[in-house]
């Protein structure tokens, strides 16, 4: 390229290395860039230009490939449409046959039933020339119904006919389906509607369609499948009364999900009605997979001064096959804290759909504070996987310093649940969430109140939590897991004592630190996992990274622990490391290593879990 053209033979000479580009248009976009620049300055900024122009001249040298339509009776964006794969891949055949195919569906759902379609690649001119012969448009005229004379008022009414509109076979499929469906929704199982006749006639089409109604089904018997350890008696209760019920699928559908929601089902359907002796009756078929109900988990823990830190806990599911169930839990947290829990759950208090939970724990803080907590929890499901809870606690704290000696809050707790998860140890897809909100209401019995005060305090307070998971594969054998959740505790004082804090750390919500390395007032925390699974036993390989910001209200002291105000305090953790799930004898081993960004290998923590089901 040579030095010293002037601006309009510059774009004359780009325009010619790279056809389809106008001379005015380059001229314009040279103006524009040499805009403000010096001479010797726009000199070298020209060459550039041209330089790549003329590098890019060959991609811009071939032109969209065109769609020309003859004969197409609809409008021409709506064949662009349908035909843009294969205008994209102008020398792939199969691309093209599939555009045809979607084409002439489209024309046939619009009423030209004998269109024919054909298209040729001219790729001289880089066109697509589409030929249509769309032929006449039929319509609707009329439907004759052929059935008894007791069924032809009710099916006429369930299909409502779409007289002097555009012919579409589809839709006279749909619309016979939607009659069906409505037919079994009023206890009319075997009902039965064909096409049997199809004429047309200058444009328009008469249908004639065959059938019965049936009887209204009712109810003779219900059978579940795949009952091992679960009683019947308490299955049918679940299932709620069906026998001698007329038949509505509807109603079978969500007896099928009381079925699951009874908690001791991994899988719970409702298969069909199966006909019987006599054409008036039939059998509810449902089917249930029932998994391993007890489990027993354990972890363990290395953490600096405090030694070896773990838990123990042991769910027994269905006893005796009632659905109940009861667990035991204890966990050391080093130094002197250890907690221990106590729960039974009544599945189906007194025959209703009501979940009933007792809960008893005790939480011992080293030499600081004794916390005993027992109540209960009511939980009834909404749907598919959805259930609401009420609850009331009681607590009661002995403290063996601070301003006051014992402590009794009332606690009343409202929740929301909501778990589509694939399974409930080692999910791959689906959702969780969970929301609650508890009212405190407190009352302290002070250590030594002032002269004139009276010996106790009162305050009111609550606690704000949301948690929700989500698990998505991304491709065979990966996946990602994230969990967010947020905690919250407030209350008309402006300090909370030690025990209403929140703990954070550990393998439960922060890898890589020590079991309640902090103790706040709120928190908002993340865990981001890649996960990697080589097996199809629940075995995974995973990479994680953990997130805490937390938020706490301090108290400012003198040397004398007298408290002269207080302070905000805000701060971040997080923790990144690797974890394995390891299928054993005794069930799933995981071993978490974590450690804090910016420390070394050695100050990292191991956290091992060991999930048994029998």
């Amino acid at each position: 390229m040579k030095r010293g053209l002037r601006p309009r033979a510059m774009a004359q000479a780009v325009a010619v290395a790279g056809r389809g580009i106008r001379p005015s248009t380059v001229a314009r976009a040279l103006a524009m860039r040499w805009r403000g620049l010096r001479p010797r300055a726009a000199a070298r900024a020209l060459q550039t230009t041209c330089l790549t122009l003329w590098l890019a001249s060959p991609v811009l040298a071939v032109p969209a490939a065109r769609l020309r339509a003859t004969g197409w009776p609809l409008t021409s964006r709506d064949a662009e449409s349908l035909f843009a794969p294969a205008l994209r891949a102008p020398a792939d055949s199969a691309t093209l046959a599939r555009a045809l195919n979607r084409a002439e569906a489209r024309l046939q759902s619009q009423g030209w039933l004998d269109a024919t379609l054909s298209a040729v690649w001219d790729t001289a001119r880089s066109t697509l020339s589409l030929g249509a012969m769309a032929g006449p448009r039929y319509r609707w005229r009329t439907l004759t119904l052929v059935l008894p004379s007791a069924d032809s008022s009710a099916l006429a009414s369930w299909l409502p006919w779409p007289a002097e509109q555009p012919t579409d076979p589809a839709r006279l499929g749909t619309l016979v389906e939607q009659a069906l469906r409505t037919a079994e929704s009023h206890g009319h199982a075997w009902a039965q509607l064909a096409v049997t006749a199809w004429d047309t006639d200058s444009g328009r089409v008469d249908v004639r369609l065959s059938g019965a109604l049936g009887p209204r089904v009712r109810v003779s018997d219900v059978r579940v499948d795949g009952l091992r350890v679960t009683r019947s008696d308490v299955a049918n209760r679940a299932l709620g009364r069906l026998a001698g019920e007329t038949y509505d699928p509807a109603a079978a559908k969500a007896a099928a999900s009381r079925l699951a929601q009874l908690g001791v089902f991994s899988r719970a359907e409702f298969t069909g009605l199966e006909g019987g002796p006599q054409w008036e009756s039939g059998t509810l078929a449902f089917r249930v997979e029932e998994p391993r109900y007890n489990r027993f988990e354990g972890a363990v823990g290395v953490q600096g001064s405090a030694g070896v830190v773990g838990l123990a806990s042991l769910d027994l599911g269905n006893l005796l096959g009632t659905a109940r169930s009861a667990s035991l839990g204890w966990r050391s947290r080093g130094a002197g804290r250890s907690d221990f829990r106590m729960r039974y759950s009544e599945p189906q208090l007194a025959g209703l759909p009501f979940r009933l939970e007792l809960a008893l724990a005790q939480e011992l803080q080293d030499s600081t504070y004794t916390r005993t907590r027992w109540g209960g929890r009511l939980a009834t499901p909404l749907g598919s996987g959805d259930r609401i809870e009420a609850g009331y606690e009681e607590e009661r704290v002995v403290q063996t310093r601070g301003e006051a000696s014992t402590a009794n809050l009332q606690n009343t707790v409202f929740a929301y649940e909501r778990d589509a998860r694939d399974d409930l140890v080692s999910p791959r897809q689906g959702s969780r969430l969970r929301i609650s909100g508890t009212g405190v209401f407190k009352r302290e019995t002070l250590r030594a109140p002032l002269a004139g005060s009276p010996p106790t305090r009162r305050s009111r307070g609550g606690i704000a939590e949301a948690r929700v998971e989500w698990h998505r594969p991304t491709a065979e054998y990966s996946g990602l897991s994230l969990e967010l959740g947020g905690i919250g505790r407030f209350s008309s004082e402006r300090l909370l004592a030690e025990y209403e804090r929140i703990p954070i750390g550990g393998a439960a919500t922060l890898r890589g630190h020590d079991e309640e390395a902090f103790r706040v007032d709120r928190a908002l925390t993340s865990r981001l996992e890649y996960r990697w699974f080589p097996g199809a036993n629940g075995e995974r390989v995973s990479l994680f990274w953990d997130h805490a910001r937390m938020f706490s209200r301090d108290a400012v002291t003198d040397s004398t622990g007298v408290i002269l105000g207080d302070v905000a305090n805000t701060r971040a953790a997080d923790g990144v490391g690797f974890g394995l799930r390891l299928r054993a004898a005794g069930g799933l081993v995981d071993l978490d290593y974590g450690v804090e960004p910016g420390r070394g290998f050695l100050d990292g923590r191991l956290h091992l879990r060991l999930v048994s089901t029998f």
